[in-house]
């Protein structure tokens, strides 16, 4: 995400919490009433739509911002971001070795395959994360330095020859 992204997401959710910080939520019997009343009435999000969270979100928010002030409302990505969570290391060395020795084979025939020899059980593994795996993997390592060539293309001229013969009119 943007660092501009990230600081509207802090405002917003400071602008959420604000009330209880500032002391001006003084209409309320409790902060879970707040809370509440906060949730069900919804907070203007960034993209100026308006969004309902949890008042146990809110709470969070308010505890977090208590602890460590507003950077703790910024939010952060996923420690994990760009590594699959559903393929394990042998799996991923598998679809690496398909990738390096048959770079033409697909990401539906590698996951045929895969599923083929036993490596993927049924409903473990859908093809798409295989194919969004072997994307990532090309983009990387640039794995495939053949051009894409159609079925009577060739780099140079002269290489492919193709003739075509009828009988004639009787």
């Amino acid at each position: 995400m943007e660092q501009e992204k990230k600081q509207a997401v802090a405002l917003m959710r400071y602008s959420a919490i604000a009330p209880i910080i500032t002391g001006t939520q003084e209409d309320y019997e409790s902060l879970s009433a707040y809370f509440r009343t906060a949730s069900a009435k919804g907070i203007k999000a960034p993209d100026g739509s308006l969004r309902h969270y949890s008042p146990g979100t809110l709470e969070k928010w308010y505890l977090a911002y208590k602890k460590s002030g507003f950077d703790a409302l910024i939010p952060s990505g996923r420690s994990d971001c760009g590594v699959s969570r559903k393929i394990d290391d042998d799996l991923r060395e598998q679809i690496i070795f398909l990738k390096h020795h048959y770079p033409r084979m697909s990401a539906a025939a590698i996951y045929k395959q895969l599923r083929d020899n036993g490596s993927i059980r049924s409903g473990q593994l859908s093809e798409s994360t295989v194919c969004r795996f072997i994307n990532q993997l090309t983009l990387q390592e640039r794995l495939t330095n053949n051009q894409d060539l159609r079925r009577y293309e060739r780099p140079h001229i002269n290489e492919v020859w193709c003739g075509d013969s009828s009988s004639g009119p009787y």
